[in-house]
């Protein structure tokens, strides 16, 4: 019977021309996934060029002034981007992943970045996610809404029931060569990412495979809830086409209006707001308030002094720029608050969709997610201090350019530290498809 099921399947040619037309669909989206990875190497490789030869440049014409040569120059930190995210790119479309910033204010050279952009919904990428998520659902409703219903409509279905010991047997039968083909393309797929990109089989990749097989088996598992009600197969097919809808759509753009209401992310222009007038109006106030501020928070400093005159003094200038950044940093804090806030809100929403599950699974394995964005922008704070502490006692000092060695001012990076807990992961999985194989398990015995 096995074999004849199988044949039947193959020998349809809507079925071939389907998978056909998902394999296409995947394989486009791997290559659209590896041009973004190769852009985004590329754009890094001539980063670590510009910035060598910016520093090269502004040290040639303000070699006896170190203050101004530093001005100018911006030293990149570089948001390492894995080869698994040409599968799953996530917001690196929206934020780049490598920022340059010089010693001065941090949160308008933040903004000028896409400081902004987390607070944007992405509108999506036509990546291996994508086909996964949005197209493979598609292709098993087609395979699965009328495997019950085609049968009693023509009238074969109580032939069956005499021919057949079990027609709950059959039926899984039936579900489980369609699991196969479309599971067989999900792993071509799989193994031509692997081998065309060059993902490494690391245990990041290894998850990422089984989340998605997963979220396969999930959808069939629905499919055969739904078909076990004995419906029409225009009715199967109206359920199943709204629970797709719903879930990709209605559902999610419904809870991001209410995460978003809750969570409202004014910050990031109210910080780069604080942040201008507070070093704009430096300028007209006396020098000596300003200096304490800053002396205060660096008190190492304090043998750095700057007279209430007119002259112009580096030591004021960078300590007045950081002050801004101090006066804005009440609203920088508050604002990465309620994005890691509308962070655990779609996590919690995710543990009820398994296509948000699977969508922030994959993003967060391949470094795309918001996780990540918030993580390198502490990271690239950290960094600019770090490079504000190196600086600032050569410039108080009046150093020139040859009191640093400028060929260790290198590109640096910041690597995501590889957590994975593992029960977040699978749980939501094997809740809900244990959860629907119990609700249709009444149904089912009943066939057999």
């Amino acid at each position: 019977m096995n074999h004849y099921l199988i044949k039947q399947f193959y020998r349809n040619k809507a079925y071939l021309i389907a998978l056909l037309v998902l394999l296409v669909a995947g394989l486009t989206a791997i290559y659209t996934g590896k041009k973004f990875l190769d852009r985004n190497h590329e754009i890094i490789a001539k980063s670590e060029q510009y910035q060598k030869q910016s520093i090269g440049k502004n040290v040639k014409f303000h070699q006896d002034d170190l203050g101004l040569i530093l001005y100018y120059v911006k030293f990149n930190l570089v948001n390492e981007t894995p080869r698994l995210a040409a599968l799953s790119i996530g917001m690196r479309d929206l934020n780049p992943s490598i920022q340059g910033v010089t010693i001065r204010n941090l949160e308008e050279q933040r903004y000028n970045s896409d400081f902004y952009n987390p607070a944007g919904a992405a509108a999506g990428n036509f990546d291996f996610s994508f086909v996964l998520v949005f197209l493979f659902p598609l292709i098993i409703i087609a395979f699965c809404y009328n495997l019950i219903s085609e049968e009693e409509e023509s009238g074969r279905w109580k032939l069956l029931s005499v021919q057949s010991a079990g027609l709950g047997k059959l039926l899984d039968a039936r579900l489980l060569i369609r699991f196969c083909a479309v599971s067989a393309v999900y792993l071509i797929l799989i193994t031509t990412a692997a081998l065309w990109i060059g993902i490494p089989p690391d245990r990041f990749f290894a998850v990422f495979i089984l989340s998605g097989w997963l979220y396969i088996l999930f959808w069939f598992v629905l499919c055969r809830w739904v078909i076990l009600f004995r419906k029409s197969s225009a009715q199967n097919a109206l359920v199943l086409l709204m629970v797709w809808v719903g879930m990709n759509f209605i559902i999610p753009m419904s809870s991001n209006m209410i995460i978003q209401k809750y969570y409202p992310v004014q910050e990031s222009l109210k910080a780069v707001m604080e942040q201008r007038e507070g070093y704009h109006n430096k300028w007209d106030e006396a020098r000596q308030p300003t200096m304490e501020k800053f002396y205060s928070v660096y008190p190492q400093y304090r043998r750095f002094t700057v007279e209430e005159n007119g002259a112009f003094t580096w030591t004021w200038y960078y300590a007045m720029q950081h002050m801004g950044d101090l006066e804005a940093s009440a609203s920088s804090e508050l604002y990465n608050e309620k994005m890691k806030k509308r962070s655990r809100a779609a996590e919690f929403l995710g543990y009820l969709l398994p296509n948000i599950h699977t969508q922030l699974t994959e993003s967060r394995l391949a470094g795309t997610g918001m996780e990540n964005q918030l993580q390198y922008a502490a990271a690239l704070k950290e960094f600019h201090e770090d490079k504000r502490l190196f600086f600032y006692p050569l410039i108080f000092s009046g150093k020139n350019a040859a009191a640093v060695q400028w060929d260790r001012q290198t590109v640096s990076v910041f690597k995501e530290p590889g957590n994975l807990n593992l029960s977040n992961i699978f749980l939501p999985y094997f809740i809900l498809i244990a959860a629907i194989i119990i609700l249709s398990h009444h149904k089912h015995r009943k066939l057999c």
